[in-house]
């Protein structure tokens, strides 16, 4: 179409909107004009006319990019007429400090009002700005105590970071840890993920919050989560849940925010239970999934050789979806315009980067393209990999290739690193699972879909559409590139969205103990009123006081039970042989395991266990008699010599041994979710439960009674220095959690280039 045609088309969509008021088409289309017209020839009137539509479609920012990117053509004084001069004033209007809004987040900010409780839910697309949004509300309404709760520590650590460095919020003390002192008489912004804001409750019960934020809100439904690929998952929408209810019970106002959620409406009969939950709450819905401020451009590719996508001609070539990858790569990634290549399974982008490496010629070029990208990081961070890790591991011959690889089981740091490069333009490719949609901003202009699959299960609207969302970049682009491969992604989008749902107010959904926590009667069944009035009952009956047994609140009632009722049922020489546990972790700074006294935890907690996979390494015995098992192995190696001990240990002495592929996804499982999440919670629910028991039978102060706190506290974090474990909440490499954590003075000396860099940066930051 030419630019005649096209310039008519904006002109009849710009009277059809204000005749309809369809805001959300308009943004559509003056959005497209921009990416059509951006490589053209301006004159005077052209920049008059897309300033004017930029401000007319409420996203300034339009014209902004035009003119930081495309163009160093001016509005002469001659040319500035009355359309000019309204649209600079609105676009004056959504200046806030150094930030600049668009009109749709200045409305979600407007909705905030000082005389009146506010609560919202706040659905809208990736590119939407929710968390910026967030900082603008907590600055207008200047609230006292702040609760953010992110659902990753990596989304913890980063707005920690940010809030620390910026100068608006230097009257506010940040808080990430859940045992950190406060004065709440000052200004203080807290932030959590739901599972450390529980643990925080345990000891501030009746804390008051002036405003709450919770991002992912969707988390509350199990529907949306599960992906049985991954250790855990299932369970993060009980957490969600339990910290949603109590914080509404403690937090006047409160934004609730989350990409394409379908909420329910006036009229919705079936599925409605969200619905229940924002009347009986409070909460009015602000609905602006409909606006995507970065176009999507689809293309599914089937059997023809050629494709044009975005005007480019794309040669397909072979059958081979690894070779339909390289070509679309090589066609239309740039460091500037790179590329995510959405894979369901963690194998898989390991198994396509390892197949791209096998074509040199290819591999060429990607370094080739890349090679004038000043990124002085690169080539210290592959040196201190190669080091670290050794030169076969796939992500380090990877970025070699100029290939990103991203999945949960890659660690924290490097998946920080590679991210950052990516975005730089080092990396002219990212392969990754569905951690790309968990709050992480990439560059990528292009996205290739794979499957139609999330772990094993088959993706929902919702999923697709966070997927594709991650194509294109505000105020990067104007518009992503969606290539599938799969054949019928495009379908998936445009598919009928389930609607959110919550468990606790719906009376027909199934309950557990755990839910009749937070669930009011009206909610229940007569079977689960009966059930909950006779755990009531046990639990009065237990003697046990309310602060202990309402510790860990993510284990049931009956299970917490089951396990006080072990535990009160051990012989004296039980005990003093758990006693040994604390006394050796005290005594060597938790870097060694107690193995027998350790071993004895496990045998009475096993049967409260729900996780397969704890399950297991605690079934799976180990020792010339059987007697310990696998899991008191393997954390006595991860104590004593840390992450790449245990990889060794895969690696060498396991028969038959893993590959080092195999050895450090097998690891960081083990790390980042089952010591970390699960192990945990049961060591934490038994810590609690046995410290209670001794402080009766001896007549002693149960704070005073040796625990487990110092190895909960090395599972969770790695470290057990308040600072240290900031530093492994941010994401660095192993030595340096070792440095802050250590008791004695450390030789930096040791450190790599790339190690002294990133010591550097997060010294300014902690300390």
């Amino acid at each position: 179409m030419d630019r005649f045609t096209r310039t008519a088309d904006i002109i009849k969509a710009y009277y059809s909107y204000k005749q309809t008021a369809d805001s959300a088409t308009f943004v559509k289309k003056v959005c497209s004009f921009f990416d059509f017209i951006k490589d053209e020839s301006l004159s005077d009137a052209d920049l008059n006319l897309l300033l004017f539509l930029a401000n007319e479609a409420g996203i300034p920012q339009y014209y902004d990019l035009l003119k930081s990117k495309f163009t160093n053509a001016e509005i002469g004084d001659e040319s500035i007429n009355s359309l000019t001069m309204s649209a600079l004033f609105h676009d004056a209007s959504l200046i806030r400090g150094d930030s600049k809004l668009h009109r749709y987040q200045k409305h979600v900010l407007d909705s905030f009002v000082a005389t009146q409780r506010n609560r919202y839910v706040l659905t809208a697309p990736t590119s939407f700005g929710k968390t910026f949004l967030v900082y603008e509300i907590i600055q207008k309404m200047q609230y006292q105590n702040v609760l953010l709760i992110f659902p990753a520590i990596s989304l913890l650590s980063e707005n920690y970071a940010r809030l620390c460095s910026w100068e608006a919020f230097s009257d506010y003390a940040i808080h990430s840890l859940s045992e950190e002192e406060f004065d709440i008489t000052q200004k203080n912004i807290f932030i959590f993920t739901p599972e450390r804001f529980l643990s925080f409750m345990d000891s501030h019960q009746h804390l008051h919050f002036n405003f709450a934020f919770i991002d992912e809100v969707y988390k509350i439904d199990n529907s949306f989560v599960i992906d049985q690929e991954t250790s855990g998952e299932n369970e993060r929408d009980t957490a969600y849940r339990l910290a949603l209810e109590f914080i509404c019970n403690l937090t006047d106002n409160m934004l609730l925010a989350g990409p394409y959620m379908a909420l329910p409406t006036a009229e919705t009969e079936l599925h409605k239970s969200f619905n229940d939950f924002a009347r009986d709450n409070g909460f009015v819905f602000l609905r602006y999934n409909q606006f995507e401020i970065v176009s999507k451009e689809y293309t599914t590719v089937k059997s023809r050789q050629q494709y044009i996508i975005d005007n480019i001609p794309v040669e397909i070539g072979s059958a081979s979806k690894t070779q339909k990858i390289a070509n679309i790569i090589l066609a239309l990634s740039s460091p500037t315009e790179n590329t995510i290549i959405y894979c369901n399974r963690k194998s898989d982008t390991e198994s396509y980067a390892r197949q791209l490496l096998n074509n040199q010629e290819l591999i060429s070029i990607f370094q080739e393209r890349c090679s004038a990208v000043d990124a002085p990081v690169y080539e210290i961070f592959l040196e201190h990999l190669q080091n670290t890790f050794g030169d076969d591991w796939i992500v380090l011959k990877a970025l070699k290739g100029r290939i990103g690889i991203h999945h949960s089981l890659v660690p924290k740091y490097i998946q920080k690193e590679i991210i950052s490069l990516f975005n730089c333009g080092a990396l002219i490719c990212l392969f990754s699972t569905t951690t790309i949609t968990e709050g992480v901003n990439t560059s990528a202009k292009n996205i290739i879909i794979t499957s139609g699959k999330k772990g094993r299960k088959n993706l929902r609207q919702f999923d697709a559409k966070n997927i594709a969302g991650r194509a294109g970049r505000f105020q990067q682009h104007y518009s992503g590139r969606v290539i599938d491969l799969n054949n019928g992604f495009e379908d998936i989008v445009n598919r009928e969205p389930e609607l959110l749902e919550h468990k606790n107010y719906d009376i027909n959904a199934p309950k557990t103990d755990v839910d009749y926590q937070i669930t009011k009667d009206q909610y229940l069944s007569g079977a689960d009123l009966l059930e909950k009035e006779s755990i009531s009952l046990r639990v009065e009956a237990s003697g046990i006081p309310t602060n202990v047994f309402n510790s860990f609140r993510v284990v049931g009632p009956k299970d917490k039970l089951l396990l006080y009722e072990r535990i009160e049922s051990m012989p004296w020489w039980t005990i003093e042989e758990i006693k040994r546990v604390s006394t050796k972790l005290a005594r060597t700074n938790a870097r060694s395991l107690h193995w027998s006294g350790f071993q004895t935890i496990l045998n009475l907690i096993f049967p409260v266990v729900r996780e397969e996979k704890l399950k297991q390494l605690i079934s799976f015995r180990v020792g010339d008699q059987q007697q310990y098992s696998l899991v008191t192995v393997l954390l006595s190696s991860y104590l004593e010599g840390g992450f790449m001990s245990m990889v060794d240990y895969y690696t060498t002495r396991r028969n038959p041994p893993k590959t080092k592929d195999e050895a450090i996804r097998t690891v960081a499982d083990f790390v980042y979710n089952v010591f970390k999440y699960h192990l945990v919670k049961y060591l934490g629910l038994f810590d609690v439960f046995f410290r209670y028991r001794v402080s009766v039978l001896e007549n002693v102060d149960m704070g005073s009674v040796p625990g487990l706190g110092l190895l909960m506290q090395k599972l969770e974090y790695n470290a057990l220095s308040p600072t240290a474990r900031k530093v492994s909440d941010y994401g660095v490499p192993f030595k340096l959690i070792d440095c802050y954590d250590s008791q004695a003075e450390y030789d930096k000396e040791q450190f790599d280039a790339y190690e002294k860099r990133v010591d550097e940066q997060v010294s300014r930051l902690f300390q």
